[in-house]
């Protein structure tokens, strides 16, 4: 009994719009020996690193996903530096594109006939949040990381942009290759 309970709560939480999932993925690059970065600093800025105004314009996003990001650096003992200094350069992008959803019918309705048993279709818009690590020496990307949820009007309040930015980049870092050993004030010490 307690084994489906699980499942079942899990399933009804989903259904009721309680948990979203959000996808999240990453690319390494092959052959790229991440134990020998030590410091990073942010790249300069892409001709387009914001593809949608409502992010753009929004402040609380872009300081969250600096904030974000700063944060899962630093947890991994990476130290930030100028960028001449600078092992790994750090860029983001970010994204809104129309998604759709199909609901099927559901079960109970598997037998009726016409057309109340067709599946629904929901067009919503879905933020995705890209972030790219550079091997700031050879210019080369080394890891990409990347992370979609929808928005919804999620941008109208900056707690809830501030929760979801950061859930989606601790998520993308889960699989980032580095996280160094080091006490952090002893890799600050040796990145002056």
């Amino acid at each position: 009994m307690r084994r489906l309970l699980i499942p079942v709560l899990l399933a009804a939480a989903a259904a009721a719009g309680c948990l979203t999932l959000m996808p999240v993925g990453s690319h390494v690059q092959r052959g790229v020996d991440f134990t020998r970065f030590r410091t990073y600093d942010w790249g300069p800025a892409d001709a387009l690193p914001i593809s949608d105004e409502r992010l753009r314009e929004n402040y609380f996003f872009v300081d969250d996903v600096h904030g974000a990001i700063d944060r899962e650096l630093d947890g991994r003992g990476l130290v930030r530096v100028t960028a001449e200094r600078a092992e790994l350069l750090v860029h983001y992008h970010a994204a809104v594109g129309e998604r759709l959803e199909v609901l099927s019918t559901p079960a109970r309705f598997r037998d009726c006939v016409g057309g109340d048993c067709r599946p629904t279709v929901n067009a919503f818009d879905a933020g995705t949040l890209v972030i790219d690590i550079v091997d700031a020496s050879t210019q080369q990307l080394v890891w990409r990381g990347w992370a979609e949820h929808r928005l919804e009007d999620m941008l109208d309040d900056p707690a809830v942009v501030r929760r979801r930015v950061q859930d989606a980049v601790h998520g993308v870092f889960k699989s980032f290759p580095l996280t160094l050993n080091a006490p952090r004030h002893q890799a600050r010490e040796d990145a002056r």
